[in-house]
């Protein structure tokens, strides 16, 4: 199964870009971002993402560093380099993504300093953070702005890649590519123990005819470009897609159940991006990163499940592997007594349930379909009040395995 792992800089006069750029970052599974400061809200206007991690303005003490996902994550941990510029908090994000039930990555998204004294400790702090908090079994995906230039590739590569068992992208794709003529922005990584990452391609995407960049640009070429040809960046793209293969006693069996927590949501609306981003396994909160409670509907709890603001749209693609699709669904308790929504559940484009309206008093509802033809379920919630405070729960919601 291909994911792309995706890093892309947004610095400059945005001058309109930001938003298509997040609105084409919408093919990708994981994406890395750096530098958007100001222009965070017109860039996540394009997103359709359920994941992604908190981050401010630059005046507000932003980092500019952003990580978008499809898949499950932890919340983010942000840390702050040692030595950086005054103006900006640059440093590194770190999140845990599961890419298959109980599989886990750890993605690291970071962007550098510009001096070569600053480069070089700046790599070895990232490195000894990865080694005290990334278990060695632990597969790991490093993306980000290295300004690591040609002098660099062997001090970079003896204190971050070695002692972190880490490959360079760029290095082993293909024809093992000369490393001095690398771009700055990288993607490195390693294997778990319990998770085989394979790059399946890798490419720089509408890189500068100035630059030297001999891989092939062919797959995605033109993806970052305006239509007068003019690049949507200041810096090209990079993109590394990866097939993964899990060890066989974490595969699932047929019956298992798979917990929409735990899987791809390849696109979601959920009320714009204010209200934060989709709750894994707990409500949707306020609107900061997974801030939410425990879901709770009628004193009953759920530890597992779905968290949205209506209007909200998921995404799921059964494509005809499960047999039915169960959940438990109502308006969270903490809304206290607001809020009033009704979900709705499509079939490869059909109605196939709806639960009419429900507020906070509505008693919990149980879903449970057959979906044993199904391609595509999308799972919508729709409000039907004042849009406030609509605080719905997709709880123990999940497919069975055919």
């Amino acid at each position: 199964m291909p994911w792309p792992a995706y890093n892309h800089g947004t610095a400059g006069n945005p001058d309109g870009r930001v938003q298509i750029i997040g609105e084409r970052i919408n093919n990708f599974d994981i994406v890395g971002v750096q530098e958007q400061f100001s222009v965070i809200d017109e860039f996540r206007e394009g997103t359709r993402f359920p994941y992604f991690s908190e981050n401010k303005h630059l005046y507000s003490g932003g980092s500019g560093i952003d990580l978008l996902s499809k898949l499950p994550m932890t919340k983010t941990v942000k840390v702050t380099f040692d030595d950086h510029p005054w103006y900006v908090n640059k440093g590194f994000s770190k999140n845990t993504v599961m890419v298959y039930p109980d599989v886990f990555v750890d993605v690291y998204n970071h962007h550098t300093g510009d001096s070569d004294d600053t480069v070089l400790a700046q790599h070895v702090e990232l490195s000894q953070y990865i080694q005290n908090n990334s278990p060695a079994g632990r597969a790991v995906i490093v993306i980000g702005d290295f300004n690591a230039k040609p002098t660099h590739w062997h001090p970079f590569k003896d204190s971050l890649m070695t002692p972190n068992n880490l490959k360079d992208a760029w290095t082993e794709f293909g024809v093992n590519q000369n490393p001095w003529s690398a771009p700055v922005d990288r993607i490195l990584y390693r294997d778990g123990d319990n998770l085989t990452l394979t790059l399946a391609h890798y490419e720089t995407i509408d890189p500068p005819a100035y630059d030297y960049y001999p891989l092939p640009t062919d797959k995605y070429q033109g993806h970052f470009k305006k239509s007068d040809g003019s690049r949507l960046s200041d810096h090209p793209a990079v993109l590394g897609e990866f097939k993964f293969k899990v060890t066989d006693e974490k595969r699932l069996q047929s019956g298992d159940k798979h917990y929409l927590s735990q899987i791809k949501i390849p696109y979601a609306k959920n009320n714009g991006f204010s209200h934060g981003p989709v709750g894994i396994n707990q409500t949707i909160g306020g609107g900061d990163e997974w801030d939410g409670q425990t879901m709770n509907m009628n004193g009953v709890l759920y530890a597992k499940g779905l968290g949205v603001h209506a209007f909200s749209n998921l995404n799921v693609f059964p494509n005809k592997k499960y047999s039915r699709f169960r959940a438990k669904i109502g308006v969270d308790e903490e809304t206290g007594p607001r809020g009033k929504v009704r979900f709705e559940v499509y079939a490869d484009g059909n109605l196939v349930y709806t639960s009419w309206d429900m507020d906070p008093w509505s008693a919990t509802k149980s879903i449970d379909l057959d979906i044993s033809n199904v391609n595509k379920l999308e799972l919508m919630v729709q409000t039907t009040g004042d849009d406030s405070w609509d605080h719905a729960n997709w709880a123990d919601a999940y497919l069975i395995l055919k």
